[in-house]
C-alpha cells in the first residue's frame, strides 16, 4: 500500500498547487520563479497533451479513465513483488501524476497547467505544465528503466 500512498501524495500535491495557481494567479500572467528561465502562470488546458482531443471531451474522460484503472493495475499486480522499485516507483508517479490531471478533467472539463520554461527552442518555451505532467514524465522514465533491469 506504500506504492498507492505515494500516488495519493503526489495526486494530492499536484492538485494542492493547482488550486493555488487558480486563488493567486490570474490567467495569462506570469510571474517570474528562478530568474526568467521559470515562469508561474495559469492557462487552462481542454485537451489532453499540447491540446490533443480538446474537440473530443467525452472521448478523452473515457480514455483518461481507462488508463487511470490500467495504472492502478499494474501497480497492484508487482506492489507484492520484492524489488523492482523502479518499476512501482515509476507506476506510482505515473498514476499520481495522472490521477490529479483525471481529477480535474472530470469535474471541471479541463486542467490547470502552471509552469512554463523560458529556455531551449521557441516552440518548448510556449509549452506550460503542471507537476502531475512532471511525474507522468519521470514515471514513464522509471518504468522503462525498471523493465530493462528486470524485464522478462
Amino acid at each position: 500500500m506504500v506504492w498507492f500512498g505515494l500516488a495519493a501524495a503526489i495526486c494530492g500535491e499536484d492538485l494542492f498547487f493547482k488550486s493555488y495557481v487558480k486563488a493567486c494567479v490570474r490567467e495569462n500572467s506570469e510571474k517570474k520563479l528562478i530568474g526568467d528561465k521559470v515562469i508561474l502562470t495559469r492557462v487552462y488546458n481542454h485537451g489532453a497533451m499540447l491540446g490533443w482531443m480538446d474537440d473530443a471531451p467525452e472521448m478523452l474522460r473515457g480514455i483518461t479513465m481507462l488508463g487511470i484503472g490500467s495504472l492502478a493495475g499494474a501497480l497492484a499486480a508487482c506492489e507484492s513483488e520484492k524489488g523492482h522499485v523502479c518499476r512501482k516507483l515509476g507506476l506510482s508517479l505515473m498514476l499520481g501524476g495522472a490521477a490529479s490531471n483525471a481529477w480535474e478533467r472530470v469535474k471541471h472539463g479541463k486542467v490547470t497547467d502552471y509552469i512554463r520554461f523560458n529556455a531551449g527552442p521557441e516552440k518548448f518555451r510556449r509549452i506550460v505544465f503542471n507537476k502531475g505532467d512532471f511525474a507522468v514524465f519521470a514515471g514513464s522514465l522509471l518504468l522503462i528503466v525498471g523493465e530493462m533491469i528486470h524485464g522478462k
